[in-house]
């Protein structure tokens, strides 16, 4: 090669190499200048850099810079004060401009909610009446962004006079519509001991439901029992033995209230007829209480002996008691009496009509490990360890599709996510494509149409409307 043939070679690598880093020392979307922007953006692409000092921007249209200078500007030039000394601020120059409690007169309680993080009217309560918005309504363990500080919500029941019901590790909460949380029965403190207010004690209490005179019966886990609360607040057991002692847990026994026994009873629905039906988990079957306070199985033959002496579950569909759930974890009953049911290590929503139990959607494949996530025809479709079922006004079945974490729908035949982002677990609040959840293990529907999800792994109760 001659000297000036190498000139060239050298002189092509290096701006070869200037160009490819270039390249790579920049995100899509991100500029130097305008005309970086070209094919970024649709029309007249502008580098917004924020300040000259910045080297790298983003392109932007002319519209969408106008208005991040004009926020830029009003961050720089405005005010954030904390003038109730609470530790937050307000004014434009917040990140977060919203402080409920300042004596700021900018802060107006009463303000248009907008779907996004902040409680923009201060009334405690984020998007709510929004659609394609999720929300929240109470919680979170640590720098809680509504509401009282919660530490493990489990269950949320929707009462018919419109209150909501929560349980949250060892206490049951109920909130009006108002907003108020009151403590009504429970304490941090595990056990049992019926009673009144924090005296009472429960242990590690599930899925609630409420009668039409406001009664409230909760599916106590851990005491292997189901309790009522009634409406003056007073507990008592309702059917089982509650205890957490190693003889009185799993047990599985017919009979009246007091001779019947539950291992781990995780959801309860009331049937129009008066009678509870209660979801015995580990004992995998479905359970009735008639009003008598009589206890018999309805559905599900329990577990099975292998050759080994381990007890075993499994899948199978036909008449009810011969039926195989695992880990059953959530009911509902629709106005035709269709009981749906989440099987939860069967990843799929079963059926129980006319004493015959079917697929109602997923396919059913047992194991912890053999869910998946899929949209499309009911008989295709996908979970992973569902834990919640509740059935909508107009028949649609919504699912808590827990460890996919998100919100899934049922109807007519076909299975689609409404909320939250399919094997992606976090917490946001905003638009329901963009929203984020961490293992939502119960789903609660109001007559008006609105869900309630006790978002477990966020601490939290959240709220949308459901389509």
């Amino acid at each position: 090669m001659m000297p000036a043939d190498r000139l060239v070679f050298w002189v092509l690598l290096f701006v070869l190499a200037v160009s490819l880093g270039a390249c790579k020392s920049r995100k899509p979307g991100e500029c130097k200048s305008d005309t970086d922007c070209k094919d970024q953006v649709k029309g007249v692409g502008v580098c917004f850099r924020g300040s000259e000092e910045t080297e790298i921007g983003r392109c932007m249209t002319v519209k969408e810079a106008r208005a991040a200078r004009e926020s830029l500007m009003q961050k720089r030039t405005g005010a954030c004060e904390d003038r109730d000394g609470d530790g937050f601020g307000a004014g434009t120059a917040c990140e977060t401009p919203i402080d409920c409690n300042d004596a700021d007169p900018a802060v107006n309680p009463g303000a248009a909610e907008l779907c996004d993080v902040a409680d923009n009217n201060c009334n405690q309560t984020i998007n709510e009446g929004l659609s394609q918005c999720v929300g929240t309504v109470l919680g979170g363990k640590t720098d809680p962004v509504v509401g009282m500080v919660t530490t493990a919500t489990s269950g949320v029941e929707v009462a018919p006079n419109g209150d909501l019901w929560v349980t949250d590790l060892h206490r049951i909460y109920r909130i009006k519509p108002n907003g108020e949380v009151k403590l009504v029965a429970g304490s941090h403190m595990p056990g049992y001991q019926d009673g009144e207010g924090d005296s009472a004690r429960f242990h590690d209490p599930r899925g609630l439901a409420v009668d039409q005179e406001g009664n409230v019966y909760v599916a106590d886990c851990s005491n292997n029992c189901v309790r009522r609360i009634n409406p003056g607040g007073q507990v008592a057991v309702y059917a089982g033995k509650c205890s957490s002692q190693p003889d009185d847990t799993g047990l599985d026994q017919d009979g009246d209230w007091q001779r019947a026994r539950f291992w781990c009873p995780v959801d309860v629905a009331i049937h129009k007829d008066g009678s509870i039906l209660v979801v015995d988990m580990y004992n995998a079957k479905i359970k009735r209480i008639t009003t008598q306070r009589q206890v018999h199985t309805v559905a599900g033959r329990g577990g099975m002996e292998d050759q080994d002496g381990y007890v075993v579950f499994g899948y199978k569909n036909g008449p009810a008691k011969q039926a195989q759930f695992d880990q059953p974890a959530g009911i509902a009953i629709a106005s035709d009496g269709t009981v749906y049911i989440a099987d939860r290590r069967n990843n799929c929503i079963r059926k129980l009509k006319q004493d015959n139990v079917s697929d109602f959607a997923g396919r059913c494949k047992n194991g912890s490990d053999q869910g998946g996530h899929l949209d499309g025809k009911a008989q295709l479709a996908e979970f992973r360890l569902p834990d919640s079922v509740d059935v909508g006004q107009n028949g649609s079945v919504y699912v808590a599709d827990t460890h996919n974490h998100c919100i899934r729908k049922i109807h007519s035949g076909r299975v689609t996510t409404i909320a939250g982002s399919p094997k992606n677990q976090g917490y946001y609040d905003g638009s329901v494509d963009q929203a984020l959840f961490n293992g939502p293990q119960t789903i609660s529907l109001s007559r008006a149409g609105r869900c309630f999800i006790a978002d477990t792994g966020n601490y939290r109760i959240r709220t949308m409307i459901c389509p």
